[in-house]
């Protein structure tokens, strides 16, 4: 019998596009809702789990990383740009995805060069258009 929940559809804005995210997280790809717990602890760890963790605890951490500037959650700073220009190599497809997108909340400009080759190398479509995405964002904010 197997008891981990299924979702169809976010409850945040009804959309069908969402994502299993470890073995109970849950993510929309149209709203960024996730029901994934709180990120507690110091960043160290966070940045840790994503250099270091298993498949699943990488992909939670990239995720959790897609709520900088959330002061709910977490802030991450620059000092964090090394790991998730990291994780962009990472063999992961939602990996990379969800580090493109903290990448872009994270709003540093020295991501453009490595954004701008996930654009156009990446083989996972989700990563590209998250990168395209990011490069956006961070071209409109800084002008």
């Amino acid at each position: 019998m197997n008891s981990q929940p299924t979702l169809t559809e976010c409850p945040s804005c009804h959309s069908k596009n969402v994502q299993m995210v470890g073995k109970n997280g849950w993510f929309c790809l149209d709203c960024d809702w996730d029901n994934l717990s709180t990120v507690t602890g110091e960043m160290d760890s966070l940045i840790s789990t994503l250099r270091h963790g298993d498949r699943e605890a990488r992909r939670e951490a990239a995720q959790a990383l897609i709520n900088i500037g959330d002061f709910e959650r977490h802030l991450a700073t620059s000092d964090d740009l090394t790991p998730l220009l990291e994780a962009l190599d990472d063999a992961d497809d939602d990996v990379r995805y969800f580090a493109t997108v903290a990448l872009g909340q994270l709003g540093d400009r020295r991501a453009l060069p490595k954004l701008k080759q996930i654009a156009r190398e990446d083989s996972a479509t989700l990563a590209r258009e998250g990168a395209k995405t990011a490069i956006e964002r961070l071209e409109m904010a800084n002008g």
